[in-house]
């Protein structure tokens, strides 16, 4: 948890020296760990500026419609899949917070396990809570690649308009996790401990209605 927590924290940093205006391209920057590589670093930064506006103008939209509240960590479960060849490990969970004046999210995760192999799934809802979600995961949808000695990282096209997505796999142990921004208001995160298999992960990401939540 600490190198993603380190690794996004590098992506923000980065994101702060984009919206300078550099206009590097192939722009490779060593850091303690390894290396980022941000493709078009200018063209990054204009993407970033323009996914947080798409961001603010869908929460604008949800409350003009009356939409101002996460949904019910039942219907998110809904959203939960089946996995082939994995069994569930006891019941789906989750929680829905509401704040007054501070919003409400809710989430629902389970786990799943097939021999010594394990796989958690997390969906969450941030529907105008001040988390800060929406910000930092407009940064998905930059082409920033993170590699060193220990894993490799780094934003991918998910094909599923509304979605986009950050993938991180061990070269060290057989793990990885994918992370989906989901119309700047849904967080879904799929770890898998025994593989680091990313692929696999994508699979499973794809057989999930995330279409239907984008278009919330």
């Amino acid at each position: 948890m600490k190198k993603l927590q380190y690794t996004l924290l590098t992506i923000l940093f980065f994101g702060i020296l984009i919206s300078c205006g550099s206009d590097k391209k192939g722009t490779v920057i060593e850091s303690k760990d390894g290396k980022v590589r941000v493709e078009n670093m200018k063209e990054a930064g204009e993407q970033m500026e323009k996914a947080v506006n798409d961001a603010e103008k869908r929460r604008a939209d949800r409350i003009k419609r009356g939409d101002t509240l996460a949904m019910n960590y039942k219907e998110l479960q809904a959203y939960l899949p089946e996995i082939s060849g994995y069994t569930k490990k006891g019941k789906a969970g989750g929680e829905t917070v509401s704040m007054p004046g501070l919003g409400s999210f809710s989430t629902a995760e389970q786990e799943y396990e097939s021999g010594d192999k394990e796989i958690e799934i997390q969906i969450m809802d941030y529907n105008q809570s001040v988390m800060g979600y929406s910000t930092a995961t407009a940064m998905f949808g930059m082409n920033i690649q993170v590699e060193n000695d220990e894993e490799k990282s780094g934003t991918f096209d998910t094909g599923i308009e509304g979605v986009r997505g950050y993938e991180q796999v061990s070269k060290t142990e057989q793990r990885a996790e994918l992370m989906y921004a989901i119309a700047d208001r849904f967080f879904l995160t799929i770890k898998s401990n025994g593989s680091n298999d990313a692929d696999a992960l994508k699979r499973i990401a794809k057989s999930m209605k995330l279409s239907e939540l984008a278009s919330k």
